[in-house]
C-alpha cells in the first residue's frame, strides 16, 4: 500500500510516495511521515493538543472513523490503523 504526498513549497516540495505495509498499525500517520522525511510540525509531541500536524486527505478518508468524517482535514498524529492508499496534502 502507498501513501501519496502532494507537492508542498515549505513541506515536501517534490511530493512523495511512501509505500507502507501492516507495520502503519503501530504507529501514527505523523511518526511515518516524519521517519520518511517529510517536514510535518509536531509540537506536542503527538497528543493531538497544538493542531500544528493537520494534514488534508484528498483520497482514500474512507477508512476513517464515523468521527473524522465531518472534515477531511485532520491531525496526523490521532490517525492509526490505515489500511488502504491515501493520498494528503500536508498544511
Amino acid at each position: 500500500m502507498k501513501i501519496i504526498v502532494l507537492p508542498n513549497k515549505k513541506k515536501c516540495k517534490y511530493g512523495k510516495i511512501l509505500r507502507f505495509n501492516s507495520n502503519l498499525y503501530k504507529i501514527s500517520l505523523c511518526d511515518f511521515l516524519l521517519k520518511n522525511n517529510i517536514k510535518i510540525d509536531n509540537n506536542c509531541g503527538g497528543f493531538g493538543k497544538c493542531t500544528s500536524c493537520t494534514v488534508f486527505i484528498n483520497e482514500g478518508f474512507f477508512f476513517l472513523n464515523s468521527e473524522f468524517l465531518n472534515s477531511k482535514s485532520i491531525l496526523s498524529c490521532q490517525i492509526y490503523n490505515i489500511n488502504c492508499n491515501i493520498v494528503l496534502s500536508v498544511f
